[in-house]
């Protein structure tokens, strides 16, 4: 059965989502959950009344993230140009990683969570479909996979978060010659075969949390 929230519980629950979204983009996972409760408004026992531990809180959090990103992915495939589509998602999505430390923090277990294992197939799945659409459209090379996306996109993510605040923007630089990359007529074969969705999956569950 749904469960009907009050318009004040309502507007609590909007307001704590959005505190912690703000306060896990600028300071990672580590932030203290009174932080967002003093940015939300709202004490401390709202927020535990609602999300018993720290780690639901954060899975709403990353659930959010992976809407957008599936949002995103949504509104490219109705570009008339599959390449530049592809190409635009992957900087979009990269550009979210970069402004938000808690995404490129979260660990493996996260991940593992029944809500956003399924949105993270629903990702994955609309990834391929831009890929094969541009891949038939002949603007991206012939051997990619769509594993292959978010991979790319989590090491200029990665290193991007590194240089931010030495040199803002510096990952727009790396995305770059990953794209260049990506172009049929850069392509040379491959040294290693695609990762399978098990490989992918036993990798990220070896991450340190």
């Amino acid at each position: 059965m749904t469960t009907v929230l009050r318009a004040d519980a309502q507007r609590n629950l909007v307001r704590v989502l959005d505190a912690a979204r703000e306060v896990f983009a600028e300071q990672g996972v580590d932030a203290p959950v009174t932080e967002i409760a003093d940015r939300a408004g709202v004490g401390v026992g709202t927020i535990f009344r609602r999300f018993p531990t720290k780690d639901d809180l954060l899975v709403a959090v990353v659930e959010q993230r992976t809407q957008q990103l599936i949002e995103a992915a949504d509104l490219a495939l109705e570009s008339p140009d599959p390449g530049a589509a592809l190409r635009g998602f992957m900087e979009t999505a990269t550009a979210m990683q970069i402004s938000d430390v808690c995404w490129c923090e979260a660990g493996a277990d996260l991940f593992e969570r029944e809500g956003i294992r399924e949105l993270t197939d629903v990702l994955v799945g609309k990834i391929g479909e831009l890929l094969t659409s541009a891949q038939t459209a002949g603007q991206i090379r012939s051997d990619v996979r769509a594993l292959d996306i978010p991979v790319l996109l989590m090491a200029v993510a990665k290193s991007g978060l590194m240089l931010e605040d030495a040199v803002p923007g510096a990952w727009k630089r790396y995305l770059a010659i990953i794209l260049d990359g990506l172009r049929p007529e850069a392509a040379r074969p491959l040294p290693r075969r695609p990762l399978s969705r098990r490989q992918f999956e036993v990798a990220r569950r070896s991450q340190p949390t």
